[in-house]
């Protein structure tokens, strides 16, 4: 039978669950996703800041007057930097509160309120943290802190009354600033007034049995905003402005629900999605399942649990995308990320570059998501001069002596700018690849024959050379064989060039497209093979 042409066509995501053979996803790919059903790379990257003093255990950006204000929370900091609209930073100032109780397990969460009340009313960024990086349940501690947003003054502490936990976070119902934690406790502040949480129009409630670990704002219907959603370890609780002595009524969303750490939780387009302990889960009036059949066992059989409290969410909304970042393996911080096209309802995955991220968040002013490096800056910043003040214990006691302290860097990443990696001065290739599902006349004519690819028609949005194999096998327990790869150039100047040629025979046949070039890039189109009858061979090579 001579050659006929058949279109290089999967389904968009790519299937990590159950066996290759079974499904028509691609079953492989690293920095890829989809878009109109198609694979394309991930855009790139590039390090804006080099000297975060630790690793950020959360960050909360800002954005005023052309300026983006990035705050990072790490064991022992409180950090703060600005980016101007080109994406430049400047230096990171140092703004820990000197009451801050240090701790390798400090997490962070981060939120803004304009307080209304003091003499010189402005933006206030509220800072809370404990020691729930190695629980979700800890119910150690939990301080409060606050400071002018523009500000480079340290931070000061924020009085927690009896009766309210600051163990699990904070979040902004404006005007009200709500702090949650152990024993299901939530209070909220003076309306305009997030460092009162005692006066007039404040309160608490304990609103669940278990500790709260999460709250975002929710739309409210008429009469009843401010309105927040809340996730305790075990159940899904909404607040409701009503007013008057009571000021908030709560309901029980779901009582059977859970969550597997506090910034897996994200909202996209007034949707709420989170991982839960053994699936994702979203909320849009009711709580339920995102259908996943491709990477949840994938997923959860590789998370390193014991550092599941590191796992975090953001958003690349321009590609209808949700990314959770997690520890896989025997990692300990995030190296790799599920991601959920919103858009494409499907699902993919990759490795994170340079050792993983560990926070992130999503900056409307550059479009683009911020994030955090978990690997030692090896370019050191130079020695950072801190003023002492009392009770600051990272440094030795010098009244007003101003004293010269070192430490190590860590870099902070601005993702999908351009197609490489920018780090400082130096340009490097980012590796993307896919693999399709398998092509086999066995399973699609159910006829006992191999397949013979003589050529394909490459159709790329293409920048730079890419390579292109032919993967496959006998059967679906042989080895698999690639062959040689095969350059597909991005402007052929010959009609050689304008098409790739093989010789290769496999029963169940796959084909491997890569870009792993500086500024190389591509958006994929209508691949056609050229595929004719081969011999019937079941049996493959072993070795």
């Amino acid at each position: 039978m001579p050659a006929s042409p058949v279109v290089i066509a999967s389904k968009p995501g790519i299937k990590r669950d159950g066996t290759k053979f079974e499904g028509d996803f691609y079953v492989d790919g690293q920095w890829v996703r989809f878009q109109r059903g198609l694979p394309r790379k991930i855009g790139g990257y590039r390090s804006i800041s080099n000297y975060l003093s630790q690793i950020s255990r959360g960050i909360k950006t800002y954005t005023e007057d052309g300026y983006t204000y990035v705050h990072s929370g790490s064991s022992e900091y409180i950090e703060r930097f600005t980016l101007d609209q080109s994406g430049n930073a400047s230096a990171v100032t140092d703004r820990t509160p000197v009451t801050l109780n240090y701790s390798p397990n400090n997490a962070w969460q981060f939120d803004v309120l304009y307080d209304s009340i003091n003499l010189s009313p402005s933006n206030k960024i509220i800072a809370q943290v404990a020691q729930n990086l190695d629980s979700l349940y800890n119910s150690i501690g939990g301080q409060l802190f606050v400071g002018d947003l523009r500000s480079t003054d340290r931070f000061v502490e924020i009085p927690i009354p009896s009766g309210v936990s600051a163990s699990g976070g904070v979040c902004v119902l404006h005007p009200y600033l709500t702090v949650f934690g152990t024993d299901g406790s939530l209070g909220w502040s003076a309306p305009g007034d997030p460092t009162n949480l005692t006066g007039a129009g404040s309160g608490n409630a304990r609103i669940a049995s278990q500790k709260i670990v999460r709250g975002l704002p929710l739309r409210g219907g008429p009469g009843n905003a401010p309105a927040g959603l809340f996730w305790s370890t075990d159940a899904v609780i909404r607040a409701s402005y009503v007013g008057g002595n009571q000021t908030f009524q709560f309901d029980t969303i779901s009582s059977q629900s859970s969550i597997l750490s506090p910034n897996s939780v994200i909202e996209y387009d007034g949707i709420y999605l989170w991982c839960g302990v053994d699936r994702f889960l979203m909320f849009n009036g009711v709580v339920r399942d995102i259908p996943n059949e491709l990477n949840i066992n994938y997923f959860f059989d590789g998370l390193n649990r014991e550092y599941a409290q590191k796992v975090f969410a953001f958003k690349v909304p321009r590609f209808g995308e949700i990314w959770w970042c997690y520890p896989r393996g025997n990692a300990t911080e995030c190296t790799h990320a599920v991601i959920y096209n919103v858009r494409e309802q499907t699902w993919y995955d990759t490795e994170l570059p340079n050792g993983g991220r560990s926070a992130g968040e999503f900056a409307a002013q550059f479009a683009t998501p911020l994030l955090t490096g978990v690997t030692i800056n090896q370019d050191k910043a130079p020695p950072t001069i801190r003023q002492t003040q009392a009770g600051d214990t990272r440094v030795t006691e010098a009244g007003d002596i101003r004293i010269t302290y070192t430490n190590d860097n860590y870099k902070f990443w601005q993702h999908e700018v351009g197609v490489d990696e920018i780090d400082i001065n130096n340009a490097n290739a980012i590796q993307s690849y896919f693999e399709t599902a398998d092509i086999s006349a066995v399973a699609l004519e159910s006829a006992n024959r191999s397949l013979r690819c003589e050529l394909i028609e490459p159709d790329f949005v293409q920048t730079g050379n890419m390579t292109v194999q032919i993967v496959g096998r006998a059967n679906a327990r042989a080895k698999e064989i690639a062959s040689e790869p095969r350059t597909i150039v991005p402007n052929p100047s010959t009609p050689y060039e304008q098409v790739v040629f093989f010789k290769e025979i496999r029963r169940e046949m796959r084909f491997r497209f890569e870009s792993n070039i500086l500024n190389g890039n591509y958006q994929m189109g209508q691949v056609i093979a050229h595929i004719e009858s081969a011999d019937g061979t079941v049996l493959g090579a072993t070795n």
